[in-house]
Formats: structure tokens, C-alpha cells, sequence
């Protein structure tokens, strides 16, 4: 007769040792362990069920510039859009709880309107010589009647005051007003002087200048947001459109650059255009405009200079010597792997050769990190030399004017001609 399935599997386990009775009491506990663990998985980890027609967003890719990259105006449109946006929303919330406040505040009582002065009453008609008048009007509130007066009944002081001046509802009191105007004659007085032509510069004029200090213009990172300044000398007088000319000559003029990589050259923004009367006083005006190189074309072109490229050998240099210094120390280690893990053991008599390889490995690795680290923080940029000589063309027209000791405008050609016949000097330089 065969005999049951547990006197077999119990017969089994008491002809195994000890040490194989300790291993399968392990494994059933490790079984046990994971097939609570996958139950439990499968039953609380259950898929978020979607309600239906809902459509499921799908992860929107995130682009990642390069090191030293330019940020794209998008981006900086979008980020300016939601930051307007946000305080938009602040203010609207702001003025919602104030209407909230204003409505929750108790109904104040509307102030009595303030009694206007009653126009006086008509005058009766002259009655002959001789005759009574009718009705005695009443004397002026607040003064006493009159002496020599007959006395009346208050009834007939009541019966005048109702008759003469009515009560008027309480309301606005509206009168005419005359649509002439008084005409004051002023002496002496004249109207603001209009504006000469010849104080204004239109957009499209041009100057020619010279770059009074040299300029490493910025490629990437904020460049544009935060451009360099560049001091230029005008060296002749504006060409105006219809070949007329403006006395701008031995003016400063201040801009704002930045560099680009692809055209290697270092764009100029015009901000600001500064002159000196003859009598010491300045002129500082705000202007836009931009510069054309000695080639005619829109900025300047530069030598494009790049450390990059040598702090990156220095980076590369130093993790091949990092990777050295791990061999080494590598070489002088035996490793053994046993159920507990890979255990290192360094050999006898090389021990000193396992600590230099160690030690140069980390140090050598930790420099690799520090040129790359340098790397991402340095960008190229356009180098451009001092003195040269450019074109700057105004964008949007200006007036070049100040106020002169008689309260009128002095226009800078009038100043111009002024200092020139002071250091009788000609009109034309």
C-alpha cells in the first residue's frame, strides 16, 4: 500500500542534515515573503481608471539647450506672458475681495442735500397813491418787522409767508451758463515759440564715429539682456535726408552690444547722444539706432576668440590620468567574490603602489569635474579694436534742443553757430 504524500515529504525531510534543513526552511520563508509581496502588488496597485470621453496628456518634451547656447525669444516671450498674466490675476483678486469688503460694509445714510438760498420773491405791482396794498408781506427772516408797522394776527404773517415763497422739494439747483469766454489781453505775453525744423533729426540720418575703446562682446548666456557699453565720437555732422546736415560734430555717443556666433560679428544698439554748449551747459538725449561696419552691412565684424576648446583638452587630459590611476590601483588589488559580495583585497607588498594609484585617480578625476563644471560657464565672444571707424544711422527721429537764458528753446545748430562765431572760427569745419 502506498503510503500518504506528507509521510513521504516528512520522511524526506528528516533524512536531509541539518545545514539542507536550514536552507529549505529559508527558502520557504523567502517564497512566502515574495508571494506576499506580489499579492499584495497586484491587488492594491490597481490603474487609475480615467472617467470616460476624458483624454489622457501625453508628457510635453521639455527642450534642453547646449552650454552657452542663446535662450530662445519664445521662451522669454512666454515666461514675460505668464508673469503679466499672474499679476493681472493678482490685481483682479486684489480688487474682487475690496468690492467683497465694500459689500459687506453696512449702507451708510445718504447726507442731506444743503439747502440752497430760495431766490427772492417777485415784487408786487405799484399800487395807486392812496390805495392799501392787499397782502403785508412778511419781513426778512431773522430780522424784526419794521417800526411804524401795523400789528398783524399770526394768522396773516402764515397766509403771506405760504403765499409768496411755496415750499420747493429738496433737488439741484441748475442755472445757464454762457458759452462766451472772457478774452484777459496780456501784455507782453507771446505764444510758445514753434518748433524750428531745423531741431529735429529725422529717422534715417546718419553719422559717422569712432570707437573710443575696444570691445569683447558677449555671445551667449544674457548677452542681449545685458549688453556691454560701447563710447563712440562723432566725427563729422549728421547727413539728414534732401542732403541737409546737422552740427552734431565732437558729440559722444553711448550703445549697448552683444556678439553672435554664427555671423561672428558685434551688434551695436545707439542709446543715448551727449553734447556741450559753448557756455558749459549739456545736452543729453535718449536716441535708437544702430551701427554699420566699414562693409556696409549691419554690425561689426570681429575675431571670434574661444577658450572652450583648451579648457576642455585640460578636461579631457585629466580623466585619462584619472582612468590611469584607477588601473593601477586596480592592479595591485585582488578581488574575491563569495554569497556575502565582491570583497577587494590588495596584495602583499603593493601596498603603496595601490595608494598612489588611489590618490591620483580621485584628484586627477575631481580636476576632469572642474573643467567641465569651467566649461559650461564660459561662452566665446567677438573681440573688436579700438579706433575704428563706423556708421551710425538713427532709427527714430529726435529733437536736439535746450532752453536759453531768455526762456527760449536754443536749437543745437544755434549753439553751434554761436561758439563758432565766439572762436571766430567759420560756420563749416
Amino acid at each position: 500500500m502506498a503510503e500518504p504524500a506528507t509521510s513521504r515529504v516528512s520522511g524526506a525531510i528528516a533524512r536531509l542534515s541539518p545545514k539542507h534543513r536550514q536552507y529549505l526552511i529559508l527558502g520557504l520563508g523567502v517564497s512566502s515573503f515574495m508571494l506576499l509581496v506580489f499579492g499584495g502588488v497586484a491587488i492594491w496597485d490597481k490603474p487609475v481608471q480615467l472617467p470616460q470621453g476624458a483624454v489622457q496628456s501625453r508628457p510635453q518634451p521639455m527642450p534642453i539647450n547646449a552650454p552657452g547656447a542663446q535662450a530662445d525669444p519664445r521662451d522669454i516671450w512666454m515666461s514675460k506672458s505668464a508673469e503679466q498674466m499672474r499679476q493681472m490675476e493678482d490685481m483682479i483678486q486684489g480688487l474682487r475681495q475690496q468690492v467683497d469688503t465694500l459689500d459687506k460694509k453696512p449702507a451708510t445714510t445718504i447726507p442731506p442735500a444743503l439747502s440752497l438760498p430760495l431766490p427772492p420773491a417777485p415784487m408786487p405791482p405799484l399800487a395807486a397813491p392812496g390805495a392799501m396794498p392787499s397782502v403785508i408781506l412778511p419781513p426778512p427772516p431773522g430780522h424784526p418787522p419794521a417800526a411804524g408797522l401795523p400789528n398783524r394776527k399770526p394768522g396773516e404773517l402764515d397766509v403771506a409767508m405760504d403765499t409768496a415763497n411755496p415750499p420747493r422739494p429738496p433737488g439741484i439747483a441748475s442755472f445757464e451758463v454762457s458759452d462766451a469766454r472772457l478774452a484777459v489781453p496780456s501784455q507782453g505775453a507771446k505764444s510758445d515759440p514753434k518748433k524750428e525744423v531745423r531741431s529735429y533729426v529725422p529717422s534715417g540720418s546718419f553719422f559717422r564715429a569712432a570707437l573710443l575703446g575696444g570691445l569683447d562682446a558677449p555671445t551667449g548666456g544674457q548677452a542681449q539682456s545685458n549688453p556691454h557699453p560701447v563710447l563712440m565720437r562723432v566725427q563729422d555732422n549728421a547727413f539728414l535726408p534732401n542732403r541737409y546736415r546737422f552740427q552734431i560734430k565732437e558729440c559722444h555717443a553711448l550703445g549697448a552690444s552683444h556678439g553672435d556666433i554664427s555671423s561672428e560679428r558685434a551688434y551695436i544698439r545707439l542709446e543715448s547722444l551727449s553734447c556741450v554748449r559753448h557756455d558749459g551747459r549739456a545736452i543729453d538725449v535718449p536716441v535708437k539706432g544702430y551701427v554699420v561696419g566699414e562693409d556696409g552691412k549691419a554690425g561689426m565684424r570681429g575675431r571670434l576668440v574661444s577658450k572652450q576648446g583648451q579648457v576642455l583638452a585640460n578636461a579631457l587630459v585629466s580623466g585619462i590620468g584619472a582612468g590611469i590611476g584607477q588601473a593601477v590601483q586596480q592592479s595591485a588589488t585582488t578581488y574575491s567574490t563569495s554569497p556575502l559580495g565582491t570583497i577587494g583585497t590588495v596584495d602583499t607588498g603593493k601596498q603603496l603602489q595601490a595608494g598612489i594609484g588611489t590618490g591620483v585617480g580621485k584628484a586627477l578625476d575631481r580636476l576632469s569635474q572642474y573643467y567641465i563644471t569651467l566649461a559650461e560657464k564660459m561662452f566665446p565672444i567677438i573681440e573688436v579694436d579700438a579706433g575704428r571707424t563706423v556708421d551710425v544711422v538713427f532709427t527714430k527721429g529726435f529733437s536736439l534742443e535746450t532752453e536759453g537764458t531768455s526762456g527760449t528753446p536754443d536749437t543745437y545748430t544755434d549753439i553751434w553757430r554761436r561758439g563758432r562765431e565766439v572762436q571766430k572760427k567759420p560756420l563749416e569745419p
